[in-house]
C-alpha cells in the first residue's frame, strides 16, 4: 500500500506556513466552497488543513484541485459544466456531520481527500475496498484513528464496514 504521507512529506520547512496560508485562501475563495462558510463547517476543514502535509496541500492547489459540493447543489453545478474530476459530493448525512462538533467530521474529510489522491497517485486497477482501507490508513497516519473509528461506527452495518474496522484495529495495534 502506497503511503501518501511519505510521498508528499517534505523536509523543507521554509515555506510550509506560506503554502498552508495560500491553500486556505485559495480553497475558501472558490465559489463552490461558499456553502462551507455559510453553514459554519469551516472549523473541521481548518483542522484537516492543519494536519495535512504541505506537499498534499500544494498538490490539491495545483495538480489535483479538490472541490467539496453539497449534494443539493450538484445538479446546478453539473448543469453549468463546472464539475471537476476531483469533486467530492457531500451527502446530507455528512453535511449534518460537518455541522456538528463530532470529531469524526475531520476523519470523514481526510478520508475523502485520501481517496481522491490514491485514485491519482496509486494503482489505477485497485480493488475499491482496498482503496477504502488505504484511505483509512492515511487518516490514521494523520493521527485520526479514534475519529475514524467513530465515523465507521456511525455508518450502516455492512460487510465493508466490518472489514474496514478490522483493518483499522490491526493497523492501530500493530504499532503499539
Amino acid at each position: 500500500m502506497m503511503n501518501l504521507i511519505q510521498k508528499f512529506f517534505s523536509t523543507d520547512r521554509s515555506n510550509k506556513a506560506q503554502i498552508r496560508k495560500n491553500f486556505t485562501t485559495y480553497f475558501y475563495s472558490l465559489p463552490e466552497h461558499q456553502w462551507i462558510l455559510e453553514t459554519d463547517c469551516r472549523g473541521h476543514f481548518d483542522k484537516l488543513f492543519s494536519l495535512l502535509p504541505s506537499g498534499i496541500l500544494e498538490a490539491m492547489m495545483t495538480k489535483y484541485p479538490v472541490e467539496f459540493i453539497p449534494s443539493y447543489a450538484m445538479k446546478e453545478h453539473h448543469r453549468k459544466g463546472m464539475v471537476l474530476a476531483n469533486t467530492i459530493i457531500v451527502f446530507p448525512e455528512f453535511q449534518k456531520l460537518l455541522k456538528s462538533d463530532k470529531r469524526a467530521a475531520v476523519a470523514y474529510l481526510a478520508h475523502e481527500v485520501a481517496f481522491v489522491l490514491y485514485e491519482h497517485e496509486g494503482n489505477k486497477d485497485h480493488d475499491p475496498l482496498m482503496a477504502e482501507v488505504a484511505a483509512d490508513k492515511f487518516v490514521c497516519d494523520l493521527g485520526l484513528t479514534f475519529e475514524l473509528e467513530d465515523l465507521l461506527l456511525m455508518l450502516d452495518e455492512t460487510i465493508e464496514k466490518r472489514l474496514r474496522l478490522t483493518y483499522l484495529t490491526i493497523n492501530h495495534f500493530k504499532d503499539n
